[in-house]
């Protein structure tokens, strides 16, 4: 099993992508053709209650046996699977260093990834890739990658556990890139945002040229959503979170029609969420623009299951003064409308952002399934 190492590689395995929510396990199956990824399999299970906590598989041994359920009511085939660790404690950092050889980086990247990881280098799964020279000829760029071992180890054990064969775990933005962002993509020379709201929190992550000079994580996403409707109009979680899938919606001063009481009532106390959440987009956005001068950002990409609060997307493009579109990388695949109606994948595309990079990483046919390194 290889930690990002194979991140750079290219080849011809088929693989389940499988996305750790702690919210939802999703899984993506495609294949190969001389036309593009085929999409074969897309499949979701609730995560067990307290199996994921700060993106680490508390109880392996029960997400494996949930896995292993997703695996054959899915009616998945392969069983080498790609995963995607994410959290405040991956750090995904481009560095200047000397000119030096891809093996003298290997033995200088543990030194260097010392300056800035919030643990022990001896805690850390690390890689790292060179970009190209600096502008002064004399130094080069290299992006660092670095995960707590644990967050790595207990997905493997989970994996194990379903009877799977963990093969590459690879960081979350990357594996966006790849589902939303094509090589020949007239965005992909742009600076481009992706925005992954979760259930227990957000990924801000910048992406230009299959790269990813930026990435923060905040722990605000649905669950504060749904805690705010909890608290607010006084009922249980459960009761909260159906709410919040079936009528919360933000409102907007073009919003001239009627307006239930309870629509509104759910949207006045989801409000200071969702102010705190567009003021830690704003300030990711902010500091990007300001360590990398000169740079603009020029859209928003959104996915993650909290995505699909309604308006979301016209909220966030209002507030941040950017176009906003929801994640597609189910439509983006070639596939068989009968078995993946129009409606599945457009309503369940958002959500599956991280699993349809995963599930697409190492398709031979594919030429573009590398670029996100």
């Amino acid at each position: 099993m290889s930690f990002l190492g194979k991140f750079f590689s290219r080849g011809g395995n088929k693989y389940v992508g499988i996305d750790f929510g702690s919210h939802e396990l999703k899984a993506v199956q495609f294949g190969g053709s001389s036309r593009g990824a085929v999409l074969e399999h897309v499949y979701r299970v609730s995560t067990p209650a307290n199996g994921i906590k700060d993106g680490v598989v508390s109880d392996p041994q029960l997400v494996g046996e949930a896995l292993r359920q997703l695996v054959a009511d899915g009616a998945f085939t392969a069983r080498k699977t790609i995963s995607a660790v994410s959290g405040p404690t991956v750090v995904v950092r481009q560095v200047t260093m000397p000119v030096m050889s891809e093996r003298e980086l290997r033995d200088s990247t543990k030194y260097e990834a010392e300056r800035f990881l919030p643990y022990s280098v001896d805690e850390a799964q690390i890689d790292a890739k060179i970009l190209g020279k600096a502008d002064d000829g004399q130094n080069m760029d290299v992006l660092i990658v670095a995960a707590q071992k644990d967050l790595v180890t207990s997905q493997m054990s989970a994996l194990q556990f379903a009877g799977l064969t963990p093969s590459v775990v690879e960081v979350e933005p990357f594996s966006m890139v790849r589902a939303m962002i094509a090589s020949d993509d007239p965005q992909y020379e742009q600076n481009i945002a992706l925005i992954n709201v979760g259930a227990a929190s957000t990924s801000i992550n910048i992406t230009k040229g299959g790269h990813v000079p930026f990435t923060r994580n905040v722990p605000i996403g649905g669950n504060a959503i749904t805690k705010a409707i909890a608290n607010g109009l006084n009922v249980s979680m459960e009761d909260a979170e159906k709410m919040k899938r079936e009528k919360a919606r933000i409102l907007s001063q073009q919003d001239t029609g009627p307006v239930p009481p309870t629509v509104t009532r759910i949207f006045n106390v989801i409000t200071p969420p969702l102010t705190e959440l567009v003021t830690e987009v704003h300030k990711s956005l902010d500091y990007f623009r300001t360590r990398f001068r000169g740079e603009t950002i020029e859209s928003v990409i959104l996915g993650g299951g909290s995505s699909r609060l309604e308006n979301l997307d016209a909220f966030l493009s209002h507030e941040l003064g950017l176009p906003v579109v929801l994640a597609s990388p189910l439509e983006r695949s070639i596939h068989d409308p009968a078995d993946f109606p129009a409606d599945f994948l457009r309503d369940a595309g958002p959500s599956m952002i991280v699993a349809a990079g995963l599930g697409k990483r190492d398709l031979a046919s594919d030429g573009r399934a590398g670029a996100a390194a």
